[in-house]
């Protein structure tokens, strides 16, 4: 069902930069042509369990069941909880029962240009080499903080409470945390667009400007990098490095500020939600209260007093 930019659920095929199609055993939660994120439950009796069949997308794995899993013939491992799986869309795999309960995890599916854009700030040998196949890796330590961040991320997408930039962004970022990982002890990259430290800012305010026009729109990564020429992870990290926050925040606070004017003069905090881009009554209060500190009734009820004094 889509939703003002968000995707909930679905099962059929959707053939994409980033998907090959969707299985059976899966639930696409969230479809765009940097990433797509969903679900996946196969049961131990579910004749595809033992797996042979090529991955569908260059993808992050998060257990929430454990599992073996052999990728290409090589060596078996236990993806659970504190293992992060790595697949790279083409390559075959295997798995075997631990849990009565099947194969339950979470998945992150990136574009290839995506990947590459993350990975060769630390590896560009190995995504010149081999494009076809990202993740030099089949599964990294899955740090708790990370584990829990990417909960978070699917927890709050399926209460509708994030649009399409928001995952995008967010998705990016544990991207690059997980490559942080996989690449233990290296220097951190630095995206080509930072070596420029005048063209970086121009093209981040550029960027900035296009939000603060319309920040109730339903902005999207690819396009708005594409006006500054830059990757979508390029902007998302030089973004922060400028503003000192992301993207996603920026835009949130400018819609909390200015709903200001609406919320103190009464409106109904619906139809203010609604304008200024949030997905719902909750939503909207919930980011108020991260922005300000208080819910909008607070907020209303002061101008209130005032008024009457």
């Amino acid at each position: 069902m889509r939703n003002n930019g968000r995707v909930i659920g679905g099962t059929a095929s959707v053939p994409s930069a980033v998907l090959t199609r969707v299985l059976p055993t899966e639930r696409l939660l969230f479809s765009g042509d940097v990433v797509c994120l969903g679900t996946f439950a196969c049961a131990v009796g579910d004749p595809s369990f033992s797996g042979g069949e090529p991955s569908t997308s260059h993808c992050l794995v998060f257990s929430r069941t454990p599992v073996w899993i052999q990728h290409d013939g090589g060596a078996r491992y236990v993806a659970d909880p504190t293992r992060i799986t790595l697949h790279n869309r083409g390559g075959v795999y295997r798995r075997w029962r631990i849990d009565d309960r099947g194969d339950r995890c979470d998945w992150l599916a990136f574009s290839q240009p995506a990947i590459a854009a993350v990975v060769s700030g630390w590896d560009p040998a190995h995504v010149d080499r081999a494009a076809g196949a990202p993740f030099r890796l089949p599964h990294v330590a899955a740090a708790p903080a990370l584990y829990l961040r990417q909960r978070r991320l699917f927890e709050r997408l399926q209460r509708r409470m994030l649009d399409r930039l928001a995952v995008e962004e967010e998705a990016l970022a544990i991207l690059h945390d997980v490559a942080a990982r996989i690449y233990d002890g290296r220097n951190p990259p630095t995206p080509r667009i930072g070596r420029d430290r005048r063209r970086e800012f121009e093209a981040v305010y550029e960027v900035r400007s296009r939000i603060a026009a319309a920040p109730a729109a339903a902005h999207t990564l690819r396009p708005l990098a594409a006006t500054v020429g830059l990757s979508p992870y390029q902007l998302c990290r030089a973004f922060t490095r400028v503003c000192g926050e992301t993207l996603t925040a920026y835009r949130s606070r400018l819609r909390i500020l200015g709903s200001l004017d609406a919320v103190c003069g009464g409106e109904d905090l619906t139809t203010v939600a609604l304008a200024w881009g949030f997905a719902s009554h909750s939503h909207f209060t919930w980011a108020f209260r991260q922005t300000l500190g208080v819910p909008p009734s607070a907020i209303r009820a002061a101008t209130t007093r005032v008024r009457l004094t």
